[in-house]
């Protein structure tokens, strides 16, 4: 019987809060000393091709407020040293960066119809990050168009203006320029995307995947664009296929936000003839508890789903959230069949309020010189950067374990428990790995039949406040035979490699 909590609401199919609690409660029932797995080595699922995280490679106002226009950005303020570092030993082993089209790049041509670079060099910087950590590309998605294509000729929102595209516009009738031609406007907005990504990829910037908006209905005072289902739906038929016909090796996504019914996109997937336009479907439970993808509800047109799109809005991270993050990714590829999964930013600068809940390290930016030490962050100089444990050992352990192109396994539970996880895929190599995690609040014995005879497995043990060497956890010995049974302290994750 599944574990019950106090501060965990049953959550909605269709819509859920931004936020769920992630701290622990305590347990209605206390879990038993021992659970059975069985694992079918010979039932592969979905390919799990990799992990992502967003860059921070333009300025925001702390808080998300707004925009500034400094500089203040990564790998920009780092001095080179730390961006070799920052490469090494922070990216290495991911596959995608999350780049927030009208945010984060944002640099405009003199029309302010197309995004380009902000200063000279920034291309060149993103180029050299892709390049130096062996990133595969980038997965560029709008936060906001250019001005050019907005009601209200601005990247931001949040200020009751007209946040949406010209077209869509109360005073379109009047448009100096199209005369209330919505689709006339539409044919000239997709090919400025195409020109968007054509100038990533003229400046040497792969692109992976693209989405037409996050988070439609946002309207916010950073940069946004509002749509409703129905004009998002209807954008999009006019810009996927310039972006199919540019390169139709690149992954389209349609961002629904905060629903699992995909309203936004629903028009397009259940028109067979429009469905092929749509390659994934992308979904953000910011800050949710992991068990909310227990509960994920089958999508009838098979597309695959992920996450790309997680942190915490409010407050520090914390070992509990720790956990929940590594639960949260477990319980993705396990039960969702996600084949990638996204964290929101490598790193904040030190002076940004949702830097803890956001990142996976911290920055001083270079311009920084003339205030004390944070004292969060003794002795860290400008042009460095540091880690944010409790989130960077979730995510890196993962990072760290899995390589590229791994394949989720089938495995049964014999009394499942949200407490007490399960994931298993085997690398490019064939061989398996088992990972097991606990929040449970006390030690845990899987006793999980592996379908190898003979196969040995190592173990590598984490805690949020223990990830060994370069993040590769600890090493806890080895165990063999048809069933292996690692003991899982409370508040720790484990993997189980086979040799």
């Amino acid at each position: 019987m599944a574990a019950v909590f106090c501060s965990l609401a049953e959550p909605a199919l269709a819509d859920f809060p931004v936020q769920y609690p992630v701290e622990r409660s305590v347990r209605l029932h206390p879990p038993p000393p021992t659970s059975g797995f069985t694992i079918f080595p010979d039932k592969p699922k979905q390919v799990i091709r990799g992990f992502g995280f967003e860059i921070q490679s333009d300025s925001i106002i702390s808080g998300n407020t707004g925009l500034s226009s400094d500089a203040t950005s990564v790998p920009h303020d780092l001095v080179p040293a730390e961006r070799e570092r920052f490469y090494q030993e922070m990216l290495k082993g991911f596959r995608y960066c999350r780049l927030a089209g009208g945010l984060y790049w944002r640099g405009l041509d003199k029309e302010q119809k197309n995004l380009q670079g902000r200063w000279p060099d920034q291309a060149g910087e993103l180029r050299d990050m892709l390049t130096q950590a062996g990133l595969e590309g980038v997965s560029f998605e709008y936060w906001s168009p250019a001005p050019f294509w907005k009601a209200n000729q601005k990247f931001t929102g949040g200020d009751h203006s007209e946040n949406v595209l010209r077209c869509f516009g109360t005073n379109f009738a009047n448009d100096p320029e199209y005369k209330d031609d919505t689709n006339r406007f539409l044919a000239d907005f997709a090919k400025a995307c195409r020109q968007d990504l054509e100038t990533l990829t003229t400046n040497g910037i792969h692109v992976s995947m693209w989405g037409l908006k996050n988070e439609p209905p946002g309207d916010n005072p950073y940069s946004s664009c509002v749509f409703t289902p129905e004009n998002y739906s209807r954008t999009f038929l006019s810009v996927a296929p310039q972006i199919r016909e540019l390169d139709p090796k690149i992954e389209i996504l349609a961002d629904t936000a905060f629903s699992w019914d995909f309203k936004f996109i629903r028009k397009v997937l259940d028109d067979p003839k429009q469905a092929n336009l749509v390659d994934s479907l992308v979904i953000h439970q910011v800050g949710a508890d992991a068990n909310v993808v227990l509960a994920i509800p089958p999508e009838k047109t098979g597309k695959p789903r992920f996450e790309n799109e997680f942190e915490y809005l409010d407050g520090p991270a914390s070992p509990a959230r720790c956990l929940n993050t590594v639960q949260y990714i477990m319980n993705w590829f396990q039960i969702g069949a996600a084949p990638a999964w996204f964290w929101i930013h490598a790193l904040k600068p030190i002076g940004n309020s949702e830097a803890s809940g956001y990142s996976l390290g911290f920055w001083r930016p270079l311009s920084d010189t003339n205030s004390p030490d944070n004292p969060k962050f003794p002795g860290l100089k400008p042009g460095h950067w540091t880690w944010n444990k409790y989130n960077w050992n979730a995510v890196g352990s993962f990072v760290r374990h899995m390589p590229w192109d791994c394949q989720a396994v089938e495995v049964q539970e014999d009394g499942p428990d949200n407490d007490l996880r399960i994931l298993v895929f085997k690398k490019p190599d064939g061989k398996l790995t088992v990972v097991l995690s606990n929040r449970s609040f006390a030690p845990h014995a899987f006793r999980v039949a592996t379908g190898l005879p003979g196969a040995k497995f190592k173990g590598y043990r984490y805690t949020p406040d223990e990830a060994g060497e370069d993040c590769k956890g600890k090493e806890i010995g080895t165990l063999a035979g048809p069933v292996i049974t690692p003991l899982v302290g409370d508040l720790s994750w484990e993997f189980w490699e086979q040799q």
